[in-house]
């Protein structure tokens, strides 16, 4: 972690709820060390370090640190309650989490990115804070110095290893030379792979040129392109597809529904329909057809292989309440 000039630390703005605890404030936790992570579940970042932040809590919650999670919000659809908890469930996250709904925790500590990670002192001050995704080995030494400094007697016994976890197994890690993580919304994209050009909060017609660039997203059929995603808007029988090739091992996207009903996709890799060999954590494989029924909105797992690999991945919408919003990969 990186030091931080001793500042006193904004107290939680404007929590609506609260996950694995009562309300909490720094004032009530002084005398604690506090680990601020702030988080969104759409951030693949965030997903990789939640592990960390589990092996923290485990580890020292018992001599004087209190692991709080801060979520905010990316998109509109993780401001609800109720996502979050689904996501907190899903990742089996067991330390205290603030509902920042608003985003004004996030704000008072001077965010602008996901993770961040705070380490607030035994007397409310900010003494280290990291930005990005975090190995245990980046906190870890921060934490025993400040438990020490307070009067407790942490274990010193440094891990070794960063803790094992299905998150890893689901969605994969970086690498150099993957593919990058692409936001379709038109508030984060220029433009498509298409040959012709889109226009912005408008139901748009595209076709397919079959020549795609790697590391383009390609969309066919008819599409609204809106701030964070594009909305399928065909019939439940067109050819419509969001398309891309890449470089990667995991395919995981953002996706999601705009109705609240399921959201039936098909996916294909280089034209065919997964196998069980290839379908990803979310994918179900049945009569020899991959789809998944979207229901809610969150990071699904869609493809994974052994080793990184060049393929194209062809997302098929089935119901026109489908939402595309990331390509996110690992």
């Amino acid at each position: 972690m990186d030091i931080f000039p001793a500042t006193p630390a904004p107290d939680f703005m404007n929590i609506e709820g609260w996950e694995n605890a009562q309300p909490l404030s720094l004032k009530s936790l002084k005398g604690k060390v506090v680990l601020l992570d702030c988080w969104t579940y759409t951030c693949i970042f965030c997903l990789r370090t939640i592990p960390v932040m589990k092996r923290l809590n485990e580890k020292y919650s018992k001599h004087g640190l209190v692991v709080i999670g801060a979520h905010s919000a990316e998109y509109h659809f993780a401001v609800n309650p109720q996502n979050i908890k689904k996501a907190l469930a899903r990742y089996k996250v067991n330390f205290p989490v603030a509902f920042d709904i608003q985003n004004k925790t996030w704000e008072a500590y001077g965010n602008m990115y996901w993770p961040k990670h705070i380490l607030i002192d035994a007397n409310g001050f900010i003494r280290y804070e990291h930005a990005g995704y975090g190995s245990i080995s980046e906190f870890e030494e921060s934490i025993i110095e400040l438990l020490q400094e307070a009067g407790y007697e942490p274990p010193t016994e440094l891990d070794e290893n960063n803790p094992k976890d299905e998150i890893y197994d689901i969605h994969g890690m970086h690498f150099d030379g993957m593919s990058p993580e692409i936001c379709v919304g038109h508030t984060r994209m220029r433009r498509f792979g298409n040959e012709h050009s889109a226009q912005p909060n408008k139901i748009n017609q595209f076709k397919d040129s079959k020549n795609h660039v790697e590391n383009m997203v390609y969309l066919r059929g008819s599409w609204f392109w809106d701030r964070e995603g594009v909305k399928y808007a065909g019939k439940d029988d067109s050819n419509a597809a969001v398309i891309m090739n890449y470089h990667a091992k995991k395919v995981n996207t953002i996706i999601g529904a705009d109705d609240g009903k399921p959201a039936r996709i098909e996916v294909k890799l280089d034209g065919n329909y997964l196998t069980k060999e290839n379908a990803g954590y979310d994918v179900i494989v049945e009569d020899s057809i991959s789809y998944i029924d979207v229901t809610w909105d969150f990071m699904h797992n869609l493809v994974k292989t052994k080793n990184p690999e060049n393929h194209e991945v062809e997302i098929i919408p089935k119901t026109n309440n489908f939402v595309f919003y990331t390509f996110v990969f690992g």
